[in-house]
Parts: structure tokens; sequence; C-alpha cells
């Protein structure tokens, strides 16, 4: 993948999540407002990076991710 092309995946109007919390956080809203989806699936590439790594993105979306969409798109 070419640096032109990673760039557009990760812009605010694709699947592909790269980024801070608050990052993925705003693309996810971004994305419920298009779509008002009621359900996220995250992949986590485990392949390609170490765990304590993957565990850390896991624990990031756990505790500073889910909490902010939870309480955005709550009724």
């Amino acid at each position: 993948m070419s640096r032109a092309d990673f760039e557009h995946m990760a812009s605010p109007n694709t699947a592909l999540f790269i980024g801070s919390p608050q990052q993925i956080v705003e693309k996810v809203l971004h994305q419920h407002k298009l779509f008002g989806h009621k359900r996220f699936l995250a992949q986590v590439d485990i392949g390609g990076l170490p765990y304590h790594k993957v565990a850390k993105n896991i624990e990031l979306l756990a505790t500073e991710v889910v909490p902010v969409i939870k309480k955005a798109t709550s009724n």
C-alpha cells in the first residue's frame, strides 16, 4: 500500500480506523451520523503487532472509545 493509499484509507470517510482514541471516536460518530448503525465491529491486527500492543489497543477501545460513543449515541 502506498503512503497516498494509506492516507486515503485513514481519512474520515473510509472504514480504516487508525489514530488516537479521540480520532477513532470522531470517525465512529461521523459514520453513525451517516448510517445510524447500532453496532460496530473492530478487527485488531494481531498478525503484525506484538501482543502487548494489541492488548493496549483493546484496552484503549474499552476505556476511552466505547464510553464516549455510548454516551453520544444513547437516546
